[in-house]
């Protein structure tokens, strides 16, 4: 475990003294309060409860996990939110372990594993005539890669490469934070096709707005596991990723996670915390750890106000958006156009992956991918209104899938009140503004989350960030 250096704390700001203080005299305060129940809350939570702390969870869902979904009620469960465990996920691993969770090889991953179609310019072309095809755009020896590789390719070569997981964080490399994604690309010779293409497969809500520095930190994270001398790169979990979170909380004790608690204010003083629930709940501790997504931060009301870089950071920064639509397939359209089941478009709809899960390894789901602005107008549509989009979109791009799609779930951590959307994403510029400020917190307060993580991202990066802030925690009490 990986020890981080403590941090002098903030003082605080912008707040008059409070008129009473946290605790009564005859009150008996719990150690600490973790509000949210998603990995990162939990591996702190459970890192502070192994260390003689007391510790209580508050969750606004009526389940642990946060991100981490499995679908259970859907043909071959598969993951609704945190999906991919790289071989580099030492903390996932080790959580896996000693909970005794069996890993299983990832049915999807990189899309070079399968046979894919490429519906480019509303036009198809297969994987092995792309770098030659007429409708391939691309130029130079960006012909060669497939679309969905282009994400990966063109930031792979960057400043960062060789340089240690947090390098993104140091001042050398600030100056590519103020470049776009595209001003970079055309920095490097890519012509405006590579960049279009490229942009197809972001989760931000404009490639044009995001920072190079954070893509070019994205695929030095995916690299790690790419390299990694396992032979199982990625994997999940058996019977699905959301028992790992189920084991978590159980861990912790019952009665130690609090469901359907809606945190509305966070009050401290130099007596303790107490947090303030929709519900009119209020809890107290000497200290308190806040895992929410900075968008859901805006909710909440802090006395005494928080530090101004990350006050700024919760109004300004946002999560990627996505949707995931599962439909069932009621007949083999690989079959009567002999194509491969699987596609990759440059429509609204970024991916169509068909699914093994029938009983005996065939196609039975159809996973369909809405990424970036494009998922955005689908945070408010009916379920309906999804799956009659997703079935129209494919039967036009492939007629022999016209018909053939079954409605079954859509999920989307953006249509998630309590999701806020998926991974963080870094606009240009505040990498420089935010990178080292972000996990600034108040004496007795202290901030964690994915979006917190200095080494990784995704669920790794999520236990990481618990595991800084218990450990940080553990040095002021």
């Amino acid at each position: 475990m990986i020890r981080v250096t403590r941090r002098t704390a903030l003082a605080m700001v912008g707040s008059a003294a409070m008129v009473r203080p946290v605790y009564g005299a005859q009150t008996k305060p719990l150690d600490v309060i973790v509000i949210g129940a998603g990995l990162s809350g939990l591996n702190a939570a459970l890192i502070l409860k192994e260390q003689g702390l007391s510790v209580r969870v508050l969750e606004a869902r009526a389940r642990a996990g946060g991100r981490v979904k499995t679908m259970i009620d859907v043909s071959g469960k598969p993951e609704g939110g945190g999906q991919y465990i790289g071989a580099s996920y030492a903390r996932m691993i080790a959580a896996m372990q000693r909970f005794g969770l069996a890993p299983k090889p990832a049915e999807g991953g990189p899309l070079s594993r399968y046979p894919w179609a490429y519906h480019i310019r509303g036009q198809w072309v297969m994987r092995e005539d792309w770098p030659s095809s007429r409708i391939n755009p691309l130029s130079g020896e960006d012909r060669k890669v497939l679309p969905h590789q282009l994400l990966g390719h063109v930031f792979r070569d960057s400043p960062l490469r060789g340089k240690p997981a947090d390098a993104w964080l140091s001042p050398e490399m600030a100056k590519w934070d103020d470049l776009s994604g595209p001003d970079y690309l055309r920095s490097r010779g890519h012509n405006q096709a590579t960049i279009d293409l490229t942009g197809v497969w972001v989760h931000t809500d404009s490639f044009a707005i995001t920072s190079a520095l954070y893509e070019m930190q994205r695929e030095q994270f995916n690299q790690q596991t790419a390299v990694h001398p396992s032979p199982l790169k990625l994997f999940e979990i058996e019977g699905g990723n959301s028992r790992l979170p189920e084991a978590m909380a159980a861990a912790l004790g019952e009665g130690a996670v609090m469901y359907g608690q809606v945190v509305s204010g966070v009050a401290s003083d130099d007596t303790g915390v107490v947090v303030e629930c929709i519900d009119g709940a209020s809890h107290r501790a000497r200290y308190a750890i806040v895992t929410l997504p900075l968008p859901l931060l805006r909710n909440v009301l802090f006395s005494p106000g928080l530090p101004p870089a990350l006050d700024a950071a919760r109004h300004e920064m946002e999560n990627g958006l996505s949707v995931r639509v599962y439909m069932g397939i009621r007949e083999a359209y690989w079959e009567n156009d002999g194509m491969p089941a699987n596609m990759w478009t440059d429509t609204p709809i970024d991916q169509f992956e068909a699914m093994r899960r029938g009983p005996n390894g065939e196609f039975t789901v159809m996973h369909a991918y809405i990424n970036g602005a494009e998922a955005r107008p689908f945070r408010f549509m009916t379920d309906a209104q999804c799956f009659e989009y997703v079935a129209t979109v494919a039967a036009r791009i492939r007629p022999s899938m016209r018909g053939i799609l079954t409605p079954i779930a859509v999920q989307s951590c953006s249509r998630d009140p309590f999701g806020a959307g998926d991974w963080v994403y870094w606009k240009t510029g505040q990498i420089r503004r935010f990178g080292n400020r972000i996990r600034d917190g108040l004496p007795r307060v202290s901030f964690c989350g994915e979006h917190t993580a200095i080494m990784q991202r995704g669920m790794e990066g999520a236990m990481e960030s618990g595991e800084r802030a218990a450990l940080e925690l553990l040095d002021r009490v």
